[in-house]
């Protein structure tokens, strides 16, 4: 089948896995503009052009789609980061932290994943679900990643000693308080620089903070000057 042949493949003729995709990515939309109480099946089968039957045939139910759609968009890029860090080998820790931090940053700023993020804290009491799902995303395994790095860093002399599991938090902590910030509050800020220029002082400022603590230099004694002391 020729390219031009796929692409006006009907929906309801596309394989199973394609299918899928586009169902969350319909409920993405839906449920970043409507929050989840407002959202019905038949809405994210509208907007995927499909039948409610059919989103209910791959998901079960609202509430397991929308539990697929965190996993998804929140945990579907953890592989790669891990793999980052273990490709990293002997190249400079900064270096490596400085890549990790960047992929953090560039999947927290795709389309979507502010409200997204929003509508799981949200519905985080009431759907324990979904407060789990961002949790073992965003603190849990990208903590462990951060202290991985840091210890590596500590270890090799390239960071000065910190406290790793509480540096994983301020770290990561401070890409998700930017990203709701460039998100929801950068419309209302002319002056907010764009997102490459935040991401490059925020790297900066961690490239300072960690780096190794400079030798004190101990001064000779006043009496070693020449005269000091004598009568």
């Amino acid at each position: 089948m020729t390219p031009d042949c796929a692409a006006t493949t009907p929906r309801w003729r596309r394989r199973p896995a394609e299918r899928r995709r586009e169902i969350l990515d319909a409920a993405l939309v839906v449920f970043g503009n409507r929050g989840y109480d407002c959202a019905t099946v038949a809405d994210v089968a509208r907007s995927a052009g499909v039948s409610p039957a059919t989103v209910l045939h791959y998901f079960g139910s609202k509430a397991s789609l929308f539990e697929t759609l965190l996993e998804d968009r929140f945990l579907g890029g953890m592989d790669e980061e891990e793999a980052l860090v273990v490709r990293a080998g002997d190249e400079p820790v900064r270096q490596t932290m400085r890549r990790l931090l960047a992929s953090m940053w560039k999947r927290l700023m795709a389309p979507g994943m502010a409200d997204l993020l929003l509508v799981g804290m949200a519905k985080s009491a009431t759907f324990p679900e979904a407060g789990h799902v961002v949790f073992r995303s965003i603190s849990e395994r990208w903590r462990r990643l951060l202290v991985t790095v840091l210890q590596t860093a500590a270890g090799r002399g390239e960071y000065r000693a910190v406290d790793p599991h509480l540096t994983a938090r301020v770290l990561a902590g401070g890409l998700g308080g930017m990203m709701m910030g460039m998100h929801r509050f950068a419309c209302y800020d002319p002056s907010a620089p764009p997102p490459e220029v935040l991401l490059s002082h925020y790297l900066d400022l961690v490239d300072h903070a960690l780096a190794p603590s400079p030798e004190v230099t101990i001064p000779s004694p006043a009496c070693d000057a020449p005269g000091k002391g004598e009568r």
